[in-house]
């Protein structure tokens, strides 16, 4: 199985860039050497909530061959997007999660839920969430993040289900990796632009940092994941 993950593209109408940015990384799926049986992406595709965002969502990933799936971020109208749900993808269990709260940037999580889409299968499972449910040192964006009650209601889940290899996710604008319930956890940064790296700022800046995919692939019963450079 070969997962391929894009984050945070923020298409706004009207734009060029953030159009161009989510085209590179679409290319660099399609330049891999074995495609994904499946692409993800992790939230706020549109920065508006615009239709004109979403349609030209729509017309840039359509040249990946492989089914794509979309998650609403703090940016989106969720309302666009399919109820949560899980799937099966190159033999992994993906449940792809809706953490966002209407009108606010924060985010929530229906742990049950999740439980129970994980019902009594005991095949690797990967999670695709907007938030991450660990703070990452930079206050402005943990102000910003998972309510801490549901992302210690999601560490105890992953404690108990050793069939989650991996939960994925975005809305930082930064790679960060770290573990919650002893499973692996990664946010992804932006197609476009990045969060510059200032531990214990109080606030964020933009900047043009490099984009990158992640390539998450089951091997040995165990998800390895691979962050990828996108050339622009």
């Amino acid at each position: 199985m070969i997962l391929a993950q894009l984050s945070d593209p923020h298409l706004r109408a009207g734009e060029e860039e953030p159009a161009r940015a989510l085209a590179a990384a679409v290319d660099t799926v399609l330049g891999l050497e074995t495609l994904p049986d499946a692409v993800v992406v992790t939230g706020d595709i549109s920065d508006n909530a615009d239709p004109r965002e979403y349609a030209l969502a729509r017309e840039l990933l359509a040249p990946l061959p492989m089914p794509v799936h979309a998650l609403p971020g703090n940016h989106d109208d969720a309302s666009v997007f399919e109820a949560p749900s899980s799937t099966l993808a190159g033999g992994i269990r993906l449940i792809l999660c809706d953490s966002t709260i209407p009108g606010e940037a924060g985010g929530r999580l229906d742990v049950s839920w999740i439980d129970d889409q994980l019902g009594d299968e005991a095949a690797p499972a990967i999670l695709a969430m907007h938030h991450p449910p660990f703070p990452i040192a930079i206050p402005a964006l943990d102000e910003i993040g998972l309510a801490p009650d549901d992302a210690r209601q999601l560490g105890a889940l992953l404690a108990r289900r050793p069939q989650v290899r991996r939960v994925i996710c975005g809305h930082v604008h930064r790679t960060v990796s770290a573990v919650v319930g002893g499973c692996g956890v990664l946010a992804l940064t932006s197609t476009n632009l990045q969060a510059r790296l200032d531990i214990g700022a109080a606030e964020y800046t933009m900047v043009h940092e490099p984009p990158q995919i992640a390539v998450h692939v089951l091997t040995g019963g165990e998800i390895v994941s691979h962050v990828q450079p996108v050339v622009r």
